[in-house]
């Protein structure tokens, strides 16, 4: 089972320690009611002008990326799609950098039996926030997903980011993420349907 699920630093992240107590207090999820409170309230202590966050991908309760893996999450999510339309367009392959911290994230499809597989592969070398080392291990994941679940898992979490941000004030990054966004929707519907059909034999 694969989860994608964004949240937004609810502090300045450069002090975040990663444990299981500290995730609560710094960060909160996109879809919860606080979320919209908590990106105003960032906005009028002028703390800066970027949505520090995480992008959290599991794969069977297996964490992919973790909470150390904080950046911009519009950079976050525009590299995210930037990925995996890469992929959807070749059919092949999709990578993405675009973060501060140097995260590098693809996928790559799988050849070998069973079909309609993806490898996600994720890096983190050591992270630099406010140019010096923050994280002292750079950190390497990687995973075999299915293609379709992680597809759709995408689309659903990237639209919730986005259904948030529309009610945020500041939107003027986001005309490129939402004609990604829309782009990536209408091929993996169209994917599916596809799939669909080859089932059933149409």
């Amino acid at each position: 089972m694969i989860e994608i699920s964004t949240y937004i630093g609810r502090k300045d992240l450069n002090s975040y320690e990663e444990t299981k107590e500290s995730v609560d207090a710094f960060f909160i999820p996109v879809t919860s009611e606080e979320a919209l409170d908590v990106i105003n309230s960032i906005s009028s202590r002028n703390m800066d002008r970027y949505l520090h966050g995480s992008i959290i991908i599991e794969v069977d309760q297996r964490k992919l990326t973790t909470f150390s893996d904080w950046d911009d999450l519009d950079l976050l999510w525009t590299g995210l799609l930037t990925m995996v339309l890469e992929y959807m367009q070749n059919g092949e392959y999709g990578a993405t950098q675009l973060s501060m911290n140097g995260l590098e994230w693809s996928i790559k499809k799988v050849r070998a039996k069973p079909k309609n597989l993806i490898l996600f592969h994720s890096k983190r070398p050591n992270a630099f926030f406010d140019e010096k080392i923050s994280t002292p291990d750079s950190n390497e994941n990687k995973a075999t997903l299915g293609e379709m679940e992680f597809l759709r898992k995408v689309v659903s979490s990237a639209g919730d980011f986005l259904s948030l941000r529309e009610k945020d004030t500041r939107t003027q990054k986001l005309v490129s993420f939402k004609g990604m966004y829309m782009e990536l929707k209408q091929l993996v519907s169209e994917k599916l349907t596809c799939s669909k059909h080859f089932l059933r034999g149409d």
